[in-house]
């Protein structure tokens, strides 16, 4: 199916008015399918490498595009609310966090809820000491002046920093939480409240009164805050409960409850096109990869040939015999080991093309100088040039010059191979400099947490 869209794919864009040469005719990449595979027709093999490229992308698109409409129907599934019933964790599940959306019919509103795990009983326990009573004065106060004007609300925190005592608040519920969160919004007149700290560390504990005066709220709380007011009053009241009961009106509108939804399947949607793209022109990258890899073999494999031209040719063999002694014995042994693609040497290769031309009829000097030009690298143009000098003029130190060649050739694989190994050493830099973060922090951790 993949192969079948992406033919007629290709097709359509093929009989665009306006072609895109860079998608169909890409010029470096009808270079590097020519390196890799000289021999044949090129075009034809273009045309099957993009078709290829075009079927995976296609096959990614299709897959990217059915999974986005399941997730969009699943996280739809996932938002309804049945009979405003929400499932708690089971004992030791642990709290979880869900946003729901309230619709009123007018407006709709974003309630993030925090749903505790199921539980027998909830006791608040928190740190504090005699010495800490100043600064638990000054911190609870939030956003208040004082004590005498309470319009915001206090932080009635569980525990002050540095200190190892636990503190527990006692209030009126009918106007301030154990969290310090004004309950009422609006007073006739304002309102005394008596705060009682009991603090406790094992067996020790104390109690601190503090006085304080509640006026009405500074900022008046919206819908949204209401309804968050609503839902955390239910949620504290039915912990003992399997499910959770949503209030289902404020004031005279009714609400409809769902889960707010994940926009996972448009997501997956918009990056499925990216995900293509990348593979599209990644294929390409890997094609000059598969180049560049050819011509690295090449030139490794360039002084041993040059050397075993210079050897048989100075026993006295004929450089078109000489020739075909190393590109048939490397036939041999390609044809031993199987003709697995690891056994494959893109010189040789070359060489034994050259040996088929030969003898089909082609001029041995054309002969050499095209397997110069298939090549695509200097030092093999420089021996076909040898070569075919030596046919057309006759050279009798060729062997010589051969053997000064081998010897060059042998110092560059030399300075090629240090090269690759200076860039593995720069490549190893990275990971051994995090090796070295790792330590340092593994050892100077424990030395800090000992000092201080």
């Amino acid at each position: 199916m993949g192969e079948r869209l992406a033919q007629w794919l290709y097709q359509r864009l093929e009989s665009l008015p306006r072609k895109s040469d860079k998608l169909l005719y890409n010029s470096a990449v009808r270079e590097d399918l020519q390196t890799l595979e000289p021999a044949g027709n090129t075009t034809m093999r273009q045309r099957k490498y993009v078709i290829k490229k075009l079927s995976l992308c296609s096959m990614i698109v299709v897959c990217g595009v059915v999974l986005s409409a399941v997730l969009w129907i699943k996280d739809g599934m996932e938002t309804k609310i049945v009979e405003n019933q929400i499932s708690r964790n089971i004992y030791g599940g642990g709290a979880k966090q869900i946003s729901l959306v309230a619709e009123d019919g007018k407006e709709r509103y974003d309630i993030p809820v925090t749903v505790s795990e199921r539980s027998y009983s909830d006791e608040e326990l928190t740190q504090m000491s005699a010495e800490a009573l100043s600064v638990l004065e000054t911190g609870i106060l939030g956003e208040n002046q004082s004590f005498d004007r309470i319009e915001y609300d206090m932080h009635l925190t569980d525990r002050v920093s540095g200190y190892p005592f636990t503190v527990e608040w006692r209030t009126d519920d009918a106007y301030m939480d154990y969290t310090g969160k004004l309950v009422c919004s609006t007073l006739e007149a304002p309102v005394f409240v008596n705060l009682t700290a009991v603090l406790s560390c094992e067996s020790f504990e104390t109690e601190y009164d503090i006085t304080v005066r509640i006026y009405s709220k500074a900022v008046q709380p919206g819908i949204a805050e209401q309804l968050q007011a609503q839902v955390s009053d239910v949620e504290a009241q039915s912990r003992s409960a399997y499910n959770m009961t949503l209030p289902s009106e404020i004031g005279n509108r009714q609400l409809a409850w769902h889960y707010k939804r994940r926009y996972r399947g448009l997501l997956f949607l918009a990056a499925t096109p990216l995900i293509a793209l990348f593979l599209y022109y990644g294929k390409d990258k890997d094609l000059h990869r598969q180049v560049d890899e050819r011509n690295e073999q090449m030139r490794m494999d360039y002084p041993e040939i040059v050397s075993a031209l210079a050897l048989l040719l100075g026993a006295g063999m004929t450089v078109p015999n000489a020739w075909n002694k190393i590109a048939k014995d490397y036939r041999k042994r390609r044809e031993e080991s199987g003709g697995n693609s690891h056994g494959k040497r893109y010189a040789y290769e070359e060489m034994l093309m050259t040996v088929y031309e030969m003898e089909s009829g082609v001029m041995q000097t054309t002969a050499y100088e095209r397997f110069g030009r298939r090549c695509r690298l200097p030092s093999y143009n420089k021996l076909a040039a040898m070569l075919s000098q030596n046919i057309r003029k006759g050279a009798a130190n060729l062997p010589l010059l051969l053997k000064e060649e081998a010897a060059d050739a042998f110092e560059d694989r030399k300075h090629s191979a240090r090269k690759q190994g200076e860039k593995a050493g720069t490549k190893l830099l990275v990971p051994m400099m995090m090796l070295l973060g790792m330590t340092m922090v593994i050892i100077m951790v424990p030395a800090f947490q000992t000092y201080f």
